[in-house]
């Protein structure tokens, strides 16, 4: 950005903030630097930016909770935005007793962990699969999040959206194409919008049950996955049929290292910073478990987690 157009932004963007390192921000505890990034609590604003940015042709990426990227070490033009204030919102849509739906209004800044503890106390089921998975639900909805066999889709049923022209839109859940880890809205370019949230379709359940249910969940995912370290949680989508964390174990990777990155002993789908791992560790070592798995075993993993 040129000068006029860094004053133009502060403008627009009081909250901008300039030269940002990305390792404040990230999961993974590491990543280059971005020359601004926003924050914004409302629509209206969202719409606006995305006009802004599109008028003056500059780059621009959603980091949501920042929980699956990774941001390169070089310099990053361009804006970074994340959501907060009001796209952090909860609101129940319509009401309805045990056995029957409520439908729930959930702004994409919101929180993964706010949101499942939030239906956990209110009776509400259908998300608990969620339960200790970092991020925000603009991010779950992009990648149809799942775990232990749910995603997210099941229990969407409008996705809003605002696009790079600043167009408020919503769109029937019906009308999404759904698939593993991607959510596509048709006529649209993924990369080119900005999920501001979506509806839920959620049963009502027993308080005490789902609780429970809840419990059980995070001790199974604090069981199984590293704690202490920095990541993006699950790094390779899994193969039809099979799961990454299956075949880097199969291949004798576990505990592999690249500089202070690390395949974690814990769970091998779960690519560790072990403490002041720049971003080429992590995207070398990457590089060397999908080559030695695709030799070993003939299956070439695809990454989950969004580089940049």
């Amino acid at each position: 950005m040129d000068n006029r157009q860094r004053e133009q932004l502060s403008a627009l963007c009081p909250s901008v903030q300039w030269n940002v390192n990305m390792a404040s921000h990230s999961t993974f505890r590491t990543g280059g630097q971005v020359e601004a990034m926003v924050e914004l609590s409302d629509i209206e604003e969202l719409s606006e930016l995305l006009q802004w940015l599109r008028n003056n042709r500059i780059p621009w990426r959603v980091i949501g909770g920042g929980s699956n990227i990774l941001v390169t070490g070089k310099y990053h033009q361009g804006v970074f935005i994340r959501l907060s204030g009001s796209m952090n919102n909860i609101e129940p849509v319509t009401a309805g007793a045990e056995g029957e739906n409520c439908e729930v209004a959930i702004s994409a800044g919101c929180s993964l962990p706010a949101l499942v503890a939030w239906c956990v106390r209110n009776g509400l089921s259908g998300l608990e699969f969620m339960a200790g998975i970092p991020g925000t639900v603009g991010g779950a909805i992009r990648m149809n999040a799942g775990a232990f066999g749910h995603a997210i889709s099941e229990v969407l049923t409008t996705v809003r959206f605002v696009t790079e022209a600043g167009e408020i839109k919503e769109v029937a859940g019906e009308e999404v194409e759904f698939g593993y880890r991607q959510t596509l809205i048709p006529g649209e370019s993924a990369s080119r919008l900005v999920i501001t949230g979506g509806v839920f379709r959620c049963p009502r359940a027993d308080q005490v049950t789902l609780a429970a249910r809840y419990r059980e969940i995070l001790g199974k995912r604090r069981h199984k996955q590293p704690r202490g370290y920095g990541s993006a949680g699950s790094f390779f989508k899994n193969p039809a049929g099979d799961f990454a964390g299956r075949l880097i174990e199969q291949a004798g990777l576990k505990g592999l290292t690249m500089g202070k990155a690390m395949v974690s002993p814990v769970h091998a789908n779960f690519i560790v910073n072990t403490g002041g791992a720049v971003p080429e560790d992590i995207i070398r070592l990457m590089h060397e478990v999908r080559s030695r798995v695709q030799q070993r075993l003939g299956v070439l993993l695809e990454p989950e987690v969004h580089i940049f």
